[in-house]
């Protein structure tokens, strides 16, 4: 009796807990779509320059140099947003939907089998429930996971064309730097399969990538949500600090995680689509031996790391609130 007792408390606390999320459930999708599609491209351009100077910084070698020898910052530091705004919109309504439906999808029936397990799983009742602070990480980094690796078939194109322009030498930007005239001359040397090199790599790079991020952010957030109650204890400091707090502090510890555990793959993945030639002589295990010999594998992560930051901590703290202005009881 007490068992049931100690198991209905518990049911309750999370459903009280989870009652002001927002799930996929409460979301009109069009408006999600609407909204985040302006939202996402204003956010694109903004934090444009941290992409284009992590890439230069992976692929730079004793003989390329990462700084521009000539034209403006906007010139530099913003090739390649025609392709990156035009193919991520689709890209990023792919990623959510799945993130989003994923996530519902396993932590309603995760949290169903702890709270109400089987007959046969009856006798190990309280070591199941001992889980449920892992059920957020865990419906978050499965659905994160597979949130990436959806959205490749689309990101993968366009990381291969965008990244050749960033880092195509000036004076040839100057004459050939337009996403068509890339798209021609890798579909001309390679056919259509040199706009998905690296793809294989790309699902390997993104499966763990998305995993960590999205658990390691799920976790810590679901850790420090109760300093962002208004209820809490901490009067001096206004609520919306607070969250502030909590998202940055989600968002960052995300980056960090997701940043050190697959910089070598992303390296790699980077070197492998900007290379020249056939992709036949640019193979993972061959890039990962040169960068090695070199210590090459982790160049470019404290660009990496802020770039994941700064975009995770804006990226994140504009999703939450676009999925809250999103819901379908919004302004009723």
């Amino acid at each position: 009796m007490s068992s049931l007792s100690s198991q209905n408390q518990q049911q309750r606390a999370h459903d009280v807990g989870r009652r002001n999320e927002t799930t996929w459930s409460d979301i009109d999708k069009t408006r999600l779509y609407g909204i985040g599609s302006v939202m996402y491209s204003a956010l694109t351009v903004a934090l444009h320059p941290l992409t284009v100077a992590k890439i230069r910084r992976q692929v730079a070698t004793n003989n390329n140099q990462t700084t521009f020898n000539s034209g403006s910052f906007f010139q530099n530091y913003y090739r390649g947003l025609s392709v990156v705004v035009s193919l991520a919109i689709p890209a990023r309504i792919i990623y959510i939907s799945t993130l989003e439906f994923t996530r519902e999808l396993i932590d309603t029936n995760t949290r169903q089998f702890i709270f109400n397990p089987p007959p046969a799983m009856a006798a190990y009742e309280k070591q199941l429930q001992s889980l449920s602070p892992f059920v957020t990480p865990f419906s978050g980094g499965i659905a994160g996971g597979m949130a990436a690796v959806s959205s490749q078939a689309i990101i993968v194109p366009m990381d291969v064309i965008s990244q050749k322009l960033m880092v195509m030498e000036d004076n040839y930007y100057r004459q050939k730097g337009s996403a068509m005239n890339v798209m021609k001359s890798i579909i001309a040397a390679e056919g259509y399969g040199g706009l998905f090199r690296g793809f294989g790599l790309s699902l390997f790079t993104s499966l763990p990538a998305g995993t960590i991020w999205w658990a390691s952010y799920a976790g810590v957030k679901d850790q420090l949500n109760h300093y962002a109650d208004p209820n809490y204890p901490m009067e001096a400091i206004p609520v919306i600090a607070r969250q502030g707090f909590v998202q940055v502090t989600s968002a960052f510890s995300a980056a960090l995680a997701a940043s050190i555990l697959t910089q070598p793959l992303d390296t790699i993945k980077t070197r492998m689509q900007v290379a020249k030639g056939k992709p036949v002589f640019f193979s993972p295990v061959a890039v990962a031996k040169e960068l090695a010999s070199t210590s090459g594998l982790f160049k470019g992560l404290l660009p990496r790391i802020g770039h994941m930051g700064v975009w995770g901590s804006v990226l994140s703290a504009a999703y939450e609130y676009l999925k809250f202005v999103s819901r379908k009881d919004y302004n009723t």
